[in-house]
């Protein structure tokens, strides 16, 4: 018996050496290098409309700039930098985001993070966590440009580039997070970036692609329907990497997230609600300075959007009630040139 017992345990070890000498996901560390733009805001303007329409995208998912006043286009006090999430386009916090930035008589910068937006069957096949993160980084930098003070907004894994840019920026005024992807709601794309975690991915997708087809057409111009599994070993990565207690402690700048949650059977099924009630917990923001709100009426992940949310007039009111108390802005009359459009 002892001797069938020794080599089973010799079988296993044998197995959990193959198995932990089997290939990983490897990409370039983040390094952050300056971004360089233009002094100009018209000609700011007019190169992200350049560089935009070079990039082969699905029609209105270009990045852009919302004016406070398009009759003026001049630097406001406060810019709004919106980041939408994995897979998604600006729409993903349309119309809150929108009527932030509107009722605050704020600049808005709608961002277009890497390798989205793309009409190609392979998106996101060449991200990586460096260009995932330039990405925010130069949305940054054109919020900088565009006000003297920096909100920046995001969804989702946008939420996840926000904390990981107010970690590196303490000259970022204060975040809005909705429903910030800290952990996926199921715990198994964190195999990806362990040994063998490619091949798992693939197999389990059947390919190297993944297929979204529960979107109805207005929704799919907005979201990308197939994408290359690379994508979500950079996501995977990025979270690995920075979604950590340390990298929360360094988050000083008031803070604002909103979640879906209703009960147990009802909550995100996207990404985890107790992994982001961890990191709000662990953030080095004093208490009076960060607030959290869960939207039960939501019913979805997407609490911000027209697409997807049961609750946006929820979402809009408890975001200017974290501007007017902890922020202390005060909304500015709105006139018929600082109405934004689409």
């Amino acid at each position: 018996m002892n001797r069938y017992v020794k080599w089973i345990g010799v079988g296993l070890a044998a197995l959990g050496a193959a198995y932990l000498s089997g290939p990983r996901p490897s990409f370039e560390p983040v390094a952050p290098e300056p971004v360089q733009l233009t002094s100009s805001l018209s000609q700011l303007e007019a190169a992200i409309a350049r560089d935009e329409a070079a990039a082969q995208l699905k029609p209105d998912n270009e990045a852009r700039i919302v004016w406070a006043d398009s009759t003026t286009k001049q630097k406001t006090r406060y810019s709004l930098v919106y980041i939408p999430g994995f897979g998604a386009s600006w729409a993903e916090g349309d119309p809150v985001n929108r009527a932030i930035a509107q009722a605050y008589g704020c600049n808005l910068y709608l961002a277009r993070t890497a390798e989205h937006g793309l009409k190609s069957p392979d998106a996101l096949k060449k991200l990586t966590p460096a260009s995932y993160a330039a990405s925010a980084e130069r949305a940054l930098a054109i919020g900088k440009a565009l006000g003297d003070s920096v909100i920046v907004m995001g969804t989702s894994a946008g939420g996840m580039l926000t904390l990981y840019l107010a970690a590196h920026h303490p000259e970022i005024h204060s975040l809005i997070l909705y429903s910030p992807c800290i952990a996926t709601a199921n715990p198994a794309l964190k195999l990806t970036t362990r040994p063998w975690g490619q091949q798992i991915l693939n197999r389990v997708m059947n390919g190297e692609h993944v297929n979204i087809t529960r979107y109805k057409p207005d929704r799919a111009q907005y979201w990308l329907t197939r994408y290359h599994t690379n994508g979500l070993l950079t996501l995977q990565t990025l979270m690995d990497t920075y979604m950590t207690p340390e990298v929360f402690a360094r988050i000083k700048q008031p803070v604002f997230m909103g979640y879906y949650y209703k009960d147990d059977e009802h909550q995100d099924e996207v990404v985890s609600v107790p992994a982001m009630l961890d990191m709000f917990a662990q953030l080095g923001t004093p208490a009076p300075k960060k607030r959290e709100v869960a939207f039960p009426e939501s019913g979805d992940h997407v609490i911000a959007s027209r697409f997807t949310s049961g609750d946006l007039a929820g979402v809009e009111r408890e975001t200017r009630k974290f501007m007017d108390e902890v922020l202390g802005m005060r909304p500015q009359p709105v006139t018929a040139t600082s109405i934004p459009k689409k």
